[in-house]
């Protein structure tokens, strides 16, 4: 069996009917920029409570003395390779996390053809493969079948203690080919099946 989400928005659906449109899936979230900045932003935190802790207990500053890295950097050139090298990577790791809070991360779901236009519904891409597994997988002759979907094909490999019987690709296809009936992907899914005999291609 597989499992699907729907995604209803019942205090939109009369602008999204209006529309002529059922509500988008919901999408990933960006969880790596935000435990990066999170992380970061702790750590700054902690630094300068720390440091003003030291500042007000009259100790030195541990373990960066301001002062004396404030003296460092006045005489330092900005060719330096340390400054260069810094600059480089602050740089590319600020690009990096704006790049993650700019373009949308992609759906964890491949959305599936409704008939009512206020709906929404998706397949998780793990119980997609799933579900195309047991389809090559209720073939007789078939023992084991793997599947990876990428850009609108599904390559599914399949393992036969049999060797090559005739009809046995073309049967794994058509049951593949039913079951994407079934589900009804919104974007066209188009099986490649690829059989292996006895675990060897």
């Amino acid at each position: 069996m597989t499992t699907s989400r729907i995604v209803e928005s019942p205090g939109a659906s009369r602008g999204a009917a209006a529309a002529g449109s059922a509500p988008p899936l919901a999408r990933g979230r960006r969880t790596v920029a935000a435990v990066v900045v999170a992380i970061v932003a702790l750590l700054l935190a902690g630094y300068v409570a720390w440091q003003a802790i030291l500042v007000q207990t009259d100790q030195r500053p541990f373990p960066l003395d301001a002062a004396a890295i404030s003296a460092r950097l006045n005489q330092t050139p900005w060719s330096d390779i340390a400054v260069v090298v810094t600059g480089a990577v602050l740089i590319l790791v600020g690009l990096w996390l704006l790049v993650l809070a700019i373009v949308p991360p992609r759906s964890k779901l491949v959305e599936l053809r409704e008939s009512h236009p206020d709906v929404t519904t998706g397949i998780r891409a793990g119980d997609l493969r799933r579900a195309l597994n047991g389809a090559a997988e209720r073939v007789d002759g078939i023992s084991a079948a793997t599947t990876s979907v990428n850009r609108g094909v599904a390559s599914v490999t399949v393992t036969s203690p049999l060797g090559n019987p005739a009809g046995l690709v073309e049967k794994v296809n058509s049951e593949l080919v039913e079951q994407l009936h079934q589900l009804d992907p919104l974007h066209r899914i188009t099986p490649r099946v690829t059989l292996e005999q006895g675990g060897r291609p």
